[in-house]
């Protein structure tokens, strides 16, 4: 009698056991299938996909923005700014190359009636209108102050240049030697490096 006890208290137990062998198999056994299921449907589109743009660790996303800038050079992350652009797109014209020819050639004034020297404003807002063109003309003449920048660019300012035909131009312009005054008028003609200028029309007028 205590033997068939025994023998049954063993089958419980094996049974209970192999029960729960039989249970801990089945969820790995329908992961496997769910996984299968996936990779021959839409999963395996979502894996590519998720596959396909791998995120680093620590690696930050750049995002720009309508309303924000990049930086101008790429290649080598520095940034251009306004003033520097500028001045690398600054070019030398025929325009600017005939008025620096009448310039040179006939050296015009900018007095006019009584001498009297510019205010500092004046000065200063000339000369910072146009940085590429102020550092052009300092360093082809040589000055050495923002006074001589100004009186420079007011020469250049001062005469009127009306294009005829390609690279030539109608001039103008008035030598103001303050009481004493000059006008001139004629042609300028540029070929590449090279400038020329006819006189048609010169008068001279001295006011007391």
């Amino acid at each position: 009698m205590k033997n068939a006890v025994y023998i049954l208290i063993i089958l419980a137990c094996v049974g209970t056991i192999a029960f729960g062998l039989l249970r801990g198999n089945k969820p790995q056994a329908d992961i496997k299938d769910i996984s299968a299921g996936h990779d021959q449907g839409s999963g395996s589109a979502v894996k590519t996909a998720a596959s396909s743009a791998p995120v680093a660790i620590g690696q930050v996303a750049q995002h720009f923005r309508p309303d924000t800038a990049a930086p101008a050079d790429a290649s080598d992350g520095t940034i251009v700014s306004a003033a520097d652009t500028a001045e690398r797109n600054f070019q030398i014209t025929s325009e600017l190359l005939a008025k620096m020819y009448l310039i040179d050639t006939y050296k015009p004034g900018t007095c006019f009636g009584a001498p009297s020297a510019p205010p500092q404003i004046a000065i200063d807002n000339l000369v910072a209108d146009n940085p590429p063109l102020s550092n052009f003309l300092k360093q082809k003449y040589r000055l050495e102050t923002d006074l001589e920048i100004y009186n420079k660019r007011m020469e250049l300012q001062g005469i009127t240049l009306k294009e005829i035909a390609s690279s030539k131009y109608n001039f103008t312009f008035i030598d103001g030697q303050c009481q004493n005054v000059t006008y001139y008028e004629g042609t300028v003609t540029v070929s590449g490096s090279s400038v020329s200028a006819e006189i048609s029309k010169q008068e001279s007028h001295t006011y007391q």
